[in-house]
């Protein structure tokens, strides 16, 4: 019955604004906050008990935001990046017990997990780095030295951890061959008008990142082993305003694609387009 897509179930109180948030499994959730909490919620039944709550970002007394979360493949591990530049890790049974690496002078905007000992953040200073968990200092350090922009989001292709996307807030988004860390080959996209605000592989087409901008468009950028690369851009005249997060699901027909907006909407397209 399509009236029963969507509906409420359940409210729950959280310390703070929700700043990000990832399932770990299908019985827990992990949010970041805006003063730089971690918390696990237990999903039982139609209801959410909150569970662990750690201070995680924010030194001597202040606060920082956690700007975000992820969760290693295995669901064992978590992660979480900051305004404090601090990247964070902890073991789910134990978030009381974290540990934590100084990653960049300036904030953090983005994080993911190519590899399930490896995680990828993406820096306001423009770069991105590699940090294998069981060391304190990156094993990679990565920029494209035509652009001084900031990076805002960071993603990893799911089958090929080899691959990294990100989006800075001039617009472009980025393809990042990592094989070699000391020299990484990358391929710049100018998709967008402003900043992106979020990439992503699309888990059904292995050669297309899809991306979200403060333009208010969605685009899908797809590229072949020539390096030409084809986007097609999405709006609306309905909307307008920064179009901030999205998510896909690949097992739609079309590749259905939901989007957030700061219209208050929720927007809805076909990813799965005709080249």
């Amino acid at each position: 019955n399509s009236t029963d897509l969507a509906h409420f179930v359940s409210k729950t109180p959280h310390t703070h604004s929700v700043q990000a948030i990832a399932a770990v499994s299908a019985e827990l959730l992990l949010t970041g906050s805006s003063t730089g909490v971690l918390a696990t919620y237990k999903i039982i039944g139609d209801a959410m008990e909150r569970g662990a709550e750690v201070q995680v970002h924010g030194e001597r007394g202040a606060e920082a935001v956690c700007t975000g979360v992820a969760v290693q493949s295995d669901g064992t591990q978590v992660a979480s990046c900051g305004e404090d530049g601090r990247l964070v890790f902890a073991t789910v049974d134990r978030l009381d017990a974290p540990q934590s690496i100084s990653a960049d002078s300036g904030s953090l905007t983005s994080l993911c997990w190519p590899t399930p000992t490896q995680v990828a953040v993406a820096t306001r200073n423009g770069q991105a780095k590699l940090f294998d968990t069981r060391e304190s200092q990156p094993s990679a350090v990565f920029y494209n030295p035509s652009s001084c922009a900031s990076l805002e989001s960071i993603a990893a292709h799911p089958s090929q951890p080899f691959l990294l996307a990100t989006g800075s807030d001039d617009g472009a988004v980025v393809l990042w061959d990592v094989r070699n860390p000391r020299a990484p080959k990358n391929e710049l996209f100018g998709v967008h008008r402003a900043n992106v605000w979020q990439v992503m592989f699309d888990p059904a087409d292995a050669r297309s990142i899809v991306s979200c901008s403060e333009d208010a468009s969605v685009a899908v950028t797809r590229w072949d082993e020539m390096g030409v690369h084809r986007t097609k851009r999405m709006d609306s005249r309905l909307n307008v305003l920064s179009i901030n997060c999205f998510d896909i699901c690949p097992y739609t027909r079309d590749h259905m694609l939901v989007a957030g907006s700061d219209s208050g909407n929720l927007l809805v397209a076909k990813t799965g387009v005709k080249w």
